[in-house]
């Protein structure tokens, strides 16, 4: 991807997703920003540059399916897989749920998991690595092999540690101090 690309993705990010004052995050802690990547993902352009620079970020990996936890990796895995398609190199997809449903196949994995042995992890927010962990899991769980867990944006709070003690290869498109204005 050229770099205007990656700086027009930036600032959507910067204008649509970040927002500042008083949050608690999934995890509990407190922070003085939020980023809400949704706002990015969830529009045409901003979907359309994340898949690209997705895309590229896995060529040569030799994988055959796309998933993350849901709700944040939803839009994600849906603009890749239609990415791929359209680069000719289809990749399919699969979302798992936090904890098993209760009702029907009580299954914790929907979509396109079974049979693929190599699959790639996506996620909007990384901040402590417990939802991409989950789904992880659950893909090691049909025995396939996580080849590697990306995401728009690394709060840089020490998940990357824990990937790499999970010999899980992390790549984010952006740290949060690329965000981040310098001031703050």
């Amino acid at each position: 991807m050229d770099q205007d690309e990656r700086d027009r993705l930036r600032q959507m990010l910067l204008d649509r997703s970040m927002r500042f004052g008083e949050f608690v995050l999934s995890s509990g802690a407190t922070s003085n920003y939020y980023i809400d990547v949704r706002k990015t993902s969830l529009h045409p352009e901003g979907l359309r540059l994340i898949s690209r620079m997705f895309y590229e970020m896995i060529q040569g990996d030799n994988v055959t399916a796309v998933g993350g936890l849901t709700l944040g990796a939803d839009p994600l895995v849906a603009g890749l897989m239609l990415y791929s398609a359209e680069q000719g190199r289809p990749l399919e997809g699969f979302l798992v749920r936090r904890t098993t449903k209760g009702h029907g196949t009580r299954g914790q994995v929907e979509g396109n998991l079974a049979g693929h042995k190599r699959v790639v992890i996506l996620d909007d927010v990384i901040t402590s690595g417990e939802s991409s962990l989950i789904a992880a899991e659950a893909a090691k769980s049909y025995k396939a092999e996580v080849v590697r867990v990306l995401a728009v944006v690394d709060r840089e709070q020490g998940a990357s540690q824990i990937f790499q003690q999970r010999a899980l290869t992390f790549t984010p498109l952006f740290s949060i101090g690329e965000l981040l204005p310098a001031e703050r």
